[in-house]
């Protein structure tokens, strides 16, 4: 069995790059007698010479000559993982692998992904988009780091950190029948009267209506369920029914008066927005930054329109 001693093949490798006992002996800190010892140990369980000395000058043999270039690229490559390394600590590389529902990819990540991109410029981002119970998954098998969805019963192989809470909006057309009798505020017992566009399961936003119709015995009226976002919007804007939105998922269209808000009188309902991690995951220094820097928007203010929880930095250097 082929025994290897890093240690001594840095030892040959400096002797025989310097020509020169002594000045390897100096360049590690030992004795020039420690440096002989170790060469004459290397060639004793080898086998074989790696040196000759012709008049003054030391000269590598033959097998000492292929030794030489296998350890400068044995050291060479040492040298490039230690730069690679020190660069990835220094977020100079790296991949960030993220995950977040529909309305958040839209509507929360772009911003957030500009600003993590000007100050790390060389960390490639990936981005993962599907419903609350998609993103889960991809936490749980390794697939993303991180995730940022509605709340959910998370399974015991998850962390997860409260980052914002966001008011849940029944919305309607203008022109749906009658809704005018409506802009006042319902009760949510009335709810069942009209017809509702949900969510696909696995979503956090449906999870939340449904628990909250559940504490009121209310079981609504669900017409019609889809995953996209876009047409769940496009439905309800052109009268076919109600539904749920965060408010900055339909901000615009509230302000060009393509839909109007309607008032739960039992209070609105309210999503929890958390970031989610394994529970025994180390963080990355990508991963870390990421977290550092929803912290800087908070403080600054230049992430004002969301409410995110002073936990986050707690969490993230525990």
């Amino acid at each position: 069995m082929i025994r290897f001693n890093l240690n001594q093949l840095k030892v040959f490798y400096l002797a025989a790059k310097y020509r020169n006992f002594t000045t390897a002996a100096q360049l590690l800190n030992v004795t020039q007698p420690a440096v002989s010892l170790q060469i004459k140990s290397l060639e004793k369980f080898y086998g074989i010479r790696l040196f000759d000395k012709v008049g003054r000058q030391l000269v590598l043999t033959d097998a000492g000559e292929i030794l030489y270039e296998y350890a400068e690229k044995i050291f060479g490559l040492t040298s490039q993982m230690v730069q690679t390394l020190n660069d990835l600590k220094h977020l100079k590389y790296g991949t960030l692998r993220i995950g977040t529902t529909a309305t958040f990819a839209h509507h929360f990540m772009p911003d957030l992904i500009a600003s993590y991109q000007k100050f790390y410029p060389e960390i490639r981002i990936i981005l993962y988009e599907g419903s609350s119970v998609d993103i889960l998954r991809t936490v749980s098998d390794g697939q993303n780091e991180l995730g940022i969805l509605g709340r959910l019963p998370y399974p015991n192989g998850i962390r997860w950190m409260p980052l914002m809470e966001q008011e849940l909006c029944l919305v309607s057309s203008p022109t749906y029948p009658e809704i005018e009798k409506s802009v006042k505020g319902i009760s949510i017992r009335q709810l069942p009267e009209y017809p509702l566009i949900f969510r696909e399961m696995g979503s956090s936003i449906r999870y939340v209506i449904t628990d909250f119709c559940n504490a009121y015995n209310v079981t609504p009226s669900v017409r019609i369920e889809s995953g996209s976002l876009a047409f769940i919007k496009d439905l309800v804007i052109q009268g076919y029914g109600l539904s749920f939105f965060i408010r900055a998922a339909v901000s615009d269209d509230i302000r060009e008066n393509r839909l109007i808000v309607i008032p739960i009188k039992e209070g609105n309902p309210k999503l929890s927005i958390d970031i989610v991690f394994r529970r025994k995951a180390h963080f990355s220094y990508a991963a870390k930054a990421f977290l550092d820097l929803l912290d800087v928007e908070k403080k600054d203010g230049s992430f004002s329109r969301f409410r995110q929880s002073p936990q986050i930095e707690k969490a993230v250097h525990s």
